[in-house]
């Protein structure tokens, strides 16, 4: 009777989900304004401690990709809809995919200095974003290693998820019909993204939206290749990290 009762209520909230584009733009409101207010409420008691700074917001990345989960499932959906996507095993795939995700990596990396050229020259902000939160990594191997792993899981696996499988997927939809939906979504999800980045300061944020852009763009462009964005921001995010580190 409970499954039952459990079974049904799924459905019927997977079926709001899917058909009312008022239930998915709240359901994008919660998954951000929970993440945020986790963030904003808990980081302040972790003043000073850096480490367990970025703890909180690991753990609250983690809440986000559950919750995207939770949407898919409710759904009954394949998270191909997403993008997430593994191919078929062939040394001749996946060296192609490795391949486009160095491509599609020298192309972020292109993105993001350019951001730092539009910075420099039509504001005076630095042109550089603030990393000062993550100067506990500095001539500090354990906590490298461990950081390492935790952004490859809530920054390289989700916010690919989350920024572009995910929301560019939703906002496609709730736009549907819309003359440049495709466009309205990337530029969107790439707003997001680099509100997102906000603690990395103006030209952090400008950065990561000029990266978003792309990565939007070429997820829109190579539908279930969510594997080489996933890969190209793991190379970005190694540079970042092993940059302050080696600093």
């Amino acid at each position: 009777m409970d499954h039952q009762f459990w079974d049904t209520l799924r459905d019927k909230l997977g079926r709001h989900l899917k058909s009312n584009k008022s239930a998915t733009l709240i359901e994008i409101l919660l998954i951000f304004g929970i993440v945020f207010l986790i963030i904003r409420m808990i980081v302040p008691f972790f003043k000073g401690n850096q480490f367990m700074q970025q703890g909180v917001v690991w753990l609250a990345n983690v809440l986000m990709i559950a919750l995207v989960f939770f949407g898919q499932w409710l759904r009954r959906a394949n998270f191909g809809d997403l993008g997430l996507v593994l191919p078929i095993w062939s040394s001749k795939t996946y060296l192609k995919m490795v391949l486009w995700s160095l491509f599609l990596f020298v192309i972020t990396l292109l993105s993001f200095v350019l951001g730092s050229i539009v910075m420099s020259v039509l504001t005076v902000a630095p042109a550089q974003p603030d990393v000062e939160g993550y100067q506990y990594l500095k001539e500090n191997p354990w906590a490298f290693m461990v950081s390492l792993l935790g952004i490859y899981l809530v920054s390289s696996f989700g916010e690919e998820l989350v920024y572009r499988g995910f929301l560019i997927q939703r906002i496609s939809w709730l736009l549907e019909g819309t003359k440049f939906q495709r466009t309205y979504a990337i530029l969107i999800s790439a707003l997001v993204f680099c509100l997102a980045h906000y603690s990395w300061g103006v030209s952090g944020m400008v950065q990561t939206g000029f990266m978003g852009l792309v990565l939007g763009t070429f997820h829109i462009r190579y539908k279930n290749r969510m594997i080489v964005l996933i890969l190209a921001h793991a190379y970005m995010d190694t540079l970042l990290l092993g940059s302050i580190y080696f600093s």
